[in-house]
């Protein structure tokens, strides 16, 4: 029996997947909105004991924010939530139309009223804090992004086979197939077994003729959520895939509700039917040795 947890599902919806490095995981962090990061902190102070690179995530967020710990950052986002709240009302007071004032008589003197003092925003009041923040973290991806050994080790793989691209997209990463001549994207989870598509999708190639139930159905398996709860799925056989290069035969696919078209998962039962798989994360590569 396979289990996917729940908290499987709401790390993948927060895009926290188990291959991101620390400093993904702060990028993922610093383009959330206020209340997703509160979702990302809470996720991650569960995902720390059992993760290294979570646990190395948290405290360079602890740093971005210059907090000690999860609850004064919680404290300190909530906050921000409520001034933003706050700024939003005003501005759409700001927007109110206007009443007409009242005509003054001309034997009134109207009396000079001195101009009330400049307001600063939030970027003046904050802009050196704003850009050394913006020059760290520059600096950060930098050396990430050109550190020798990984550079080296992964040109040095490349000459051992063919190669898969990977497409990276707000710290995830995505795979092209071809199915039954139609194009098919997957989110790569390394951490799945199983390969996972929608109804819909099933569907759409049964009614094709590409898959027969009499053929390609296998089985009806349980997965059991971390609540107790048991779900059961459909297990299908795909007669065959491409990935890059290369097709792959006889693939199977758990077949569940609820799941997006942009929400597929490629798991490791399938990558590992290239042959003999090398996933470089760093350069966004798959190489079959």
């Amino acid at each position: 029996m396979k289990n996917i947890s729940n908290l499987d599902i709401k790390r993948h919806r927060l895009g926290l997947t188990k291959e991101l490095s620390a400093f993904a995981i702060i990028g993922v962090y610093k383009a959330s909105s206020i209340k997703t990061k509160l979702e990302l902190i809470g996720l991650i102070e569960v995902l720390k004991l059992t993760e290294t690179s979570y646990r190395e995530g948290l405290a360079l967020i602890f740093k971005l924010e210059k907090v000690v710990d999860a609850s004064g950052l919680i404290t300190k986002l909530s906050k921000q939530h409520l001034e933003a709240k706050v700024l939003s009302d005003r501005e759409r007071l700001a927007m109110a139309p206007k009443t007409t004032p009242r005509a003054i008589p001309k034997a009134v003197v109207k009396k000079p009223v001195s101009p009330s003092p400049k307001k600063t925003t939030y970027f003046q009041r904050h802009k050196t804090t704003i850009l050394f923040m913006s020059g760290f973290m520059g600096i950060l991806m930098l050396l990430l992004t050109f550190s020798p050994s990984n550079s080296t080790q992964s040109r040095n793989n490349y000459n051992k086979g063919s190669i898969i691209e990977l497409t990276p997209k707000y710290g995830h990463k995505y795979v092209y197939t071809r199915i039954n001549e139609m194009s098919t994207t997957f989110l790569l989870d390394t951490g799945a077994s199983t390969t996972v598509v929608s109804k819909t999708f099933l569907n759409k190639h049964v009614n094709s003729g590409f898959i027969k139930r009499r053929l390609h159905f296998l089985r009806n398996e349980n997965y059991t959520t971390a609540n107790g709860a048991i779900v059961n799925a459909e297990v299908w056989k795909l007669p065959s895939m491409t990935i890059g290069p290369k097709t792959i035969y006889n693939v199977e696919i758990a077949v569940m509700s609820g799941v997006e078209e942009d929400g597929f998962l490629l798991g490791m039962s399938t990558i590992n039917k290239l042959g003999d798989p090398t996933i470089d994360l760093t350069n966004n590569k798959i190489i079959i040795n």
